[in-house]
């Protein structure tokens, strides 16, 4: 059911040219993933990435950064279902743009990812604890 859903947000998000950051997502309906996460990552491992989520306006914006490389990237797609926030966005890769499609739950203090990218046979996925005082 999960991989059904996640391969419609595929379609969905990347089936038409990026239009900016949209996330039809309350604020309220989203707290548990608010805050800044740095994810160990265990595939590749010893990597670092950092999702930021936040109440922009009343819904949910976010962005992603990989390694310590800035600016993070906007994410241009938030979507919910159910306990899983799914996340889409473009990255670059060799100077080209691939498309990123982040799965994110969360228990307790503790934030899961797993995370595909385009052309990638591979499902990287991370670890994070919530940033103290955020």
């Amino acid at each position: 059911m999960r991989l059904a859903m996640l391969g419609t947000v595929c379609v969905l998000a990347f089936g038409a040219p990026a239009t900016g950051q949209h996330s039809t997502i309350p604020s309220s309906q989203a707290r548990a993933f608010m805050g800044t996460w740095t994810f160990a990552m265990t595939n590749p491992p010893m990597s670092e990435q950092t999702i930021n989520i936040w109440d922009k306006d009343g819904v949910v914006g976010a962005s992603l950064q990989v390694g310590k490389f800035p600016p993070p990237n906007d994410i241009t797609g938030i979507f919910k279902d159910g306990d899983v926030l799914v996340l889409t966005t473009t990255l670059r890769e060799n100077g080209a743009p691939i498309w990123a499609v982040i799965a994110l739950t969360v228990d307790g203090d503790t934030m899961n990812m797993a995370q595909m990218l385009q052309h990638s046979q591979t499902i990287k996925r991370g670890t994070a604890q919530k940033r103290a005082g955020l």
